[in-house]
């Protein structure tokens, strides 16, 4: 006989859905619980009945538990971590001025040459990165569609026809009929996104887009610092180029001299051989330059979206060409206005929404499908005319076992969305890192271009009085070579200082990260920036 007397309350067993009171029947069976009494007065079953009716009913607990579980992590989901970057912004540049100006937008402008203009203008426009950038952008802007699409309901046409006959006599098809059916209708299916998987991929991909745009804004501004870094080079080789033939002339003039020295016997074989070594140096000089100046050409054709072929029509403006002060402006606003940076945020916001995506997989999924249309049947050639059907269903799936799968997938989602972070901030830092750099660097070549500038007037000067004195007999030779080798080794020296400090001041421009918003439409310029990053905490929770 079953003994109806309670048993003693435990704690942490029996205050919760008592999994452990069905544990307890199971292991004891003549031992009740509180959820026994209302049973208690039932017959008594068999053994394997009983044991079958707590396993199913130990079943739908287990099945209900989990569905409660998943139901509050869903409802505890908004508590997904979003990492942002926690980097200390100074208020200025340790290298340069304090400044409240913004550098120039179209800073290739403010060197004055019109050539160079040109050529920018034409790069951003034309370039063959910029416009497979351009691609990858409109791939994922594509990628935004289908993600928000799984949002909405899927409506699709399908129709059917079938034909099944036998070659059996009437007695048999009475039971095996000739069959003759088609039908047409709409089917509608539908995910319902409970847990916010749908909508975070959604967020994932427009994320994804928008560092694929910045992409694109990067892509242009290599572009355009590649052409003026390249016309600069070339501008500076040909310059060289000038110098050097005419030192080179005026050598070959001094070995004229003292050839004619000679065979007056005012010189000897060794004075011209020191005199040709000195001429010929000089001209050997050339060739490499003029191999610079080629590739320069050709680096640009190519970055303009021509070819090689047409790189002789590139010819740079002949006037001078004036080295313009830079404005860094703040550090909070260059990190508003890379192109680097903007798209390592972008892509630090799809690895959060990712993380959100992947924790969703924990949550019940919803599905809704129904099927709409019309049908007609004949059974041995007999119609039974045409009607409408209607089928509607719905599906609650959840996971409850897949071998630790939904465990990995947000711990992959995690360790992306800590790389993202550490990869935005390193970006930051750089960032910040680059301008400082060309700040110095750009500083210290201003000053070593104004001592070379001195040295190479004082050089040409001396040149002058050592051709003088040696024209008037009161010096050898020795001394003018002298003069001449300082002349030229100056003169290079100061004139690639000057493309040097063109180049340092392109490569500052690069650093700021400006010049692309030239080339976007006015109203997009305004929309895409960011609030600077603050050294607050790196995480909080996602709304």
């Amino acid at each position: 006989m079953i003994d109806h007397t309670p048993t003693k309350r435990r704690p942490n067993a029996d205050d919760f859905v008592c999994i452990a009171a069905y544990a307890d029947d199971l292991s004891n069976q003549d031992e009740s619980t509180p959820m026994s009494p209302p049973f208690a007065s039932l017959p008594s079953l068999p053994a394997g009945h009983r044991t079958g009716q707590r396993a199913n009913q130990l079943t739908g607990l287990v099945v209900v538990a989990a569905l409660a579980a998943s139901i509050a992590l869903m409802f505890t989901g908004c508590a997904t971590p979003v990492s942002q970057p926690a980097v200390d912004v100074p208020a200025q540049f340790a290298a340069g001025t304090p400044a409240e100006m913004e550098p120039e937008a179209a800073w290739w402008e403010t060197f004055h040459d019109p050539v160079l203009t040109d050529l920018v203008r034409r790069a951003a426009r034309e370039n063959r990165d910029v416009k497979i950038a351009a691609e990858r952008l409109r791939a994922a802007r594509s990628g935004v569609t289908v993600s928000r699409s799984f949002l909405m309901p899927s409506v699709s046409a399908a129709g059917s026809a079938s034909d099944r006959s036998s070659g059996f006599g009437d007695a048999v098809k009475q039971n095996l009929p000739d069959t003759k059916s088609a039908s047409a209708g709409l089917d509608v299916s539908w995910e319902v996104d409970l847990g916010g998987r749908l909508r975070a991929g959604a967020a994932a991909a427009s994320a994804d887009a928008l560092a694929a745009e910045h992409g694109v804004r990067g892509v242009r501004l290599l572009a355009i610092s590649d052409v003026a870094s390249n016309y600069f080079t070339l501008v500076g080789a040909l310059r060289q180029l000038d110098t050097l033939r005419a030192i080179s002339a005026a050598q070959d003039e001094t070995l004229r001299l003292v050839k004619a020295r000679q065979r007056a016997g005012l010189a000897t074989s060794f004075d011209v051989e020191r005199a040709q070594t000195d001429a010929e140096s000089a001209r050997a000089q050339i060739p490499p330059l003029e191999t610079v100046a080629a590739v320069s050409r050709h680096r640009i054709a190519v970055l303009i979206g021509d070819q090689a072929f047409n790189a002789a029509r590139i010819e740079p403006w002949r006037g001078d060409v004036v080295v313009p002060q830079a404005q860094p402006g703040q550090p909070a606003t260059l990190l508003q206005r890379r192109p680097d940076v903007l798209a390592l945020m972008a892509q630090l916001d799809a690895a959060n929404a990712r993380r959100k995506q992947a924790a969703a997989e924990w949550f019940p999924r919803l599905f809704l499908d129904a099927s709409f249309g019309r049908q007609n049947v004949e059974l041995n050639s007999i119609g039974l005319g045409a009607a409408r059907y209607t089928n509607v269903a719905g599906l609650l799936a959840m996971p409850i076992f897949n071998a630790g799968r939904t465990r990995a997938l947000n711990k992959v989602a995690e360790s992306g969305q800590r790389e993202a972070l550490l990869r935005a901030e390193d970006g930051m830092v750089r960032a910040l890192e680059d301008v400082e750099n060309s700040l110095v660097a750009l500083a210290q070549q201003r000053r070593r271009t104004d001592a070379l500038q001195s040295a190479a007037t004082s050089a040409e000067a001396a040149l002058g009085r050592a051709q003088s004195l040696y024209d008037r007999g009161q010096i050898d030779l020795l001394p003018l070579l002298d003069a001449q080798r300082a002349r030229l080794s100056v003169s290079l020296s100061a004139n690639d200082s000057s493309t040097r400090m063109l180049l340092d001041s392109v490569q500052l421009y690069k650093a700021l990260g400006g010049g692309w918003q030239v080339f976007e439409p006015a109203a997009n310029t305004a929309d895409q920036t960011v609030k600077p990053p603050s050294a607050a905490g790196a995480a909080r929770p996602l709304s």
